[in-house]
């Protein structure tokens, strides 16, 4: 065994030297993750303040110098550390030979024949000269949540170096003004918990008598010992196991084929992430043999193209058949409005997803902030694209192709929005009923305000019934108290008008005609949209016992006015 005797000077913030003495054996393997992927710099165009150099970040956290030769950095391709003495507390700047001049300077460089990495994300893992396992990350341009930090110039950063388990909430991007902390800790170390147990988001089917069940986070290494925690109904069990070392996927495999055109449900029980947290029970996900994807089969339902600041533009598919039918078939296409030339195409996915009758998917650059800005159901019914089409917030054009046939087209513009919307930012265009034609204009109305202005993953809020037209006004309870005491402290007006593009004003009036509040002015309606008064008036007083009466006033772009009456009684406890 070699032993190291020496000095170690390391300097920070190129003023403040620290000397460290060390006299303990270099370890060259391990079956421990003490070193591991701390920063990560993809994308270093725009520059911020560090050099425009990719790089990786290694650090040391045990106790023990360890000799990197031929440790293996896999970025795609397989890279072999050269014999560099990495020491407790310290980092590591793996680069490109190219560019190791330019990072020296931020500390020790371990340069390799060349280092390419995707900007959008892709999984980065060490392993040691054994070829054992280390540690691993599957970066994503996801991770940023900011579009001025994702656009370049900026790392992603560890927060905790002593949590192990492979997670995104354990990555964020920097906050150090040059964009980065390479050879230094990072700028935004702290301490992760992860409380939150784990998801099944998906399933999908390898051949004829298997399953993949995907987790949004890694498992327990010993989640899957025991058969009894997965079930399928009408089938039994052969052995289940991890496709691979991230521990967030499993495959079930049966004894017999799939029967084609069944929907199946594997349900989960039992088992917990890597920090220990156990999923929810009978926590189940359906799959299937995928039939071919034809016309109208899948239809656009929703599309957000001028989206809030810091915001994503996305597109929500509904799936209008009967069968199963796999996504990774399916083309987006994105088309110039006015010459019909096609500009771009782009797979959905390049792995399977099955899509589901009745089932909304909504895809969009990331899904996270979406889901939040809408609160929406993240992460079930999302897919990220990282190659959107450019959605200009004027007109545009988009197309789904599969196997080369046309399966549905959408051509849309800022003058199809609501003609009183003062401001457009933030609301989809929906449809108004998903089995209508994409092509006609009339089959798209903007989602109400009142919802947020886009449901993504959720029933629009414009949706109507084919033939409903009817207008339907209520109020609950028709008796309210509002004391606090936590029953019918609030009075709610349920309002369905019947037809899209539908304003309404609902004034409050006491026994004597007086106007003493009104719950909103103009407001575009959702298919069905509820309001509620707590009993004060608009003086901010609280209002007396009595009767009152809600008058609901109900305009429609052609001139329509219609007028409800609904009488209710404030009362207090004697």
């Amino acid at each position: 065994m070699k032993f190291f005797s020496s000095l170690a000077a390391f300097c920070l913030l190129s003023t403040v030297c620290v000397q460290k003495s060390y006299s303990q054996p270099i370890l060259s393997t391990s079956n421990g993750a003490e070193i591991i992927i701390t920063e990560i710099l993809a994308d270093p165009d725009p520059v911020v303040g560090l050099p425009e150099a990719e790089f990786v970040e290694l650090y040391n956290r045990s106790s023990a110098p360890i000799n990197l030769n031929g440790w293996i950095l896999f970025d795609g391709s397989s890279r072999q550390l050269p014999a560099i003495v990495l020491l407790p507390d310290s980092f590591v700047i793996i680069c490109s030979t190219t560019n190791s001049s330019l990072l020296s300077a931020f500390g020790t460089c371990a340069a390799v024949s060349s280092l390419s990495l995707t900007n959008t994300g892709e999984k980065i893992a060490l392993r040691n000269p054994l070829g054992y396992p280390v540690d691993s990350v599957t970066y994503s341009d996801s991770w940023y949540g900011s579009s001025f930090k994702k656009d370049g110039g900026w790392s992603l950063e560890r927060i905790d170096n002593f949590f192990d388990c492979a997670i995104a909430s354990n990555w964020a991007p920097s906050e150090a003004l040059a964009g980065g902390t390479p050879g230094l800790p990072n700028s935004i170390a702290g301490t992760i918990t992860d409380d939150q147990p784990p998801l099944l988001i998906r399933a999908w089917c390898p051949d004829s008598s298997g399953v993949i069940l995907v987790f949004n986070e890694p498992l327990a290494s010993d989640a899957i010992g025991n058969l009894a925690s997965f079930n399928c109904p009408g089938l039994q069990i052969d052995s289940v196991f991890f496709t691979d070392q991230a521990l967030n996927t499993i495959q079930v495999v049966f004894p017999t084929p799939f029967a084609g055109g069944t929907i199946y449900t594997i349900t989960v029980n039992n088992i917990t992430d890597c920090a220990g947290n156990s999923i929810a029970a009978n926590t189940s996900e359906r799959f299937g043999i995928a039939d071919s994807i034809r016309e109208q089969m899948i239809t656009f339902n929703e599309v957000l193209f001028n989206p809030y600041e810091n915001g994503y533009d996305f597109i929500e598919l509904f799936h209008l058949g009967n069968q199963i039918t796999d996504l990774q078939f399916l083309d987006l296409l994105q088309i110039d409005p006015e010459t019909g030339v096609v500009e771009s195409s782009t797979k959905i996915t390049d792995e399977s997803f099955l899509f589901f009758p009745g089932d909304y998917l909504v895809i969009t650059e990331n899904p996270f902030v979406v889901a939040n800005q809408y609160q929406s159901s993240f992460p079930k019914y999302f897919l990220t694209l990282n190659d959107m089409p450019s959605m200009n917030i004027d007109e545009g054009h988009i197309r789904l192709m599969a196997y080369g046939n046309l399966i549905d087209d959408f051509k849309y513009d800022d003058k199809m929005h609501f003609e009183l919307l003062t401001d457009q930012k933030g609301i989809s265009l929906e449809k108004i009923n998903p089995s209508r034609s994409s092509v006609d204009r009339n089959s798209w109305h903007s989602a109400s305000p009142l919802t947020g202005g886009a449901t993504p993953g959720l029933q629009n809020s414009q949706f109507s019934k084919i033939g409903n037209s009817d207008m339907d006004v209520s109020v609950y309870p028709e008796i309210f108290s509002p004391d606090q005491d936590g029953h019918n402290d609030v009075i709610q007006f349920s309002v369905a008008p019947g037809k899209s593009g539908t304003l309404s004003t609902i004034k409050i009036f006491n026994e004597r005609g007086q106007e003493i509040y009104e719950t909103n002015g103009n407001e575009l309606l959702a298919s069905q949209s509820v309001f509620s008064w707590d009993g004060i008036m608009k003086n901010k007083e609280r209002a007396p016992v009595g009767i009152y009466v809600a008058l609901v006033q109900l305009f429609r772009l052609d001139g329509t006015v219609n007028y409800f009456k609904l009488p209710f009684v404030l009362a207090l406890k004697i």
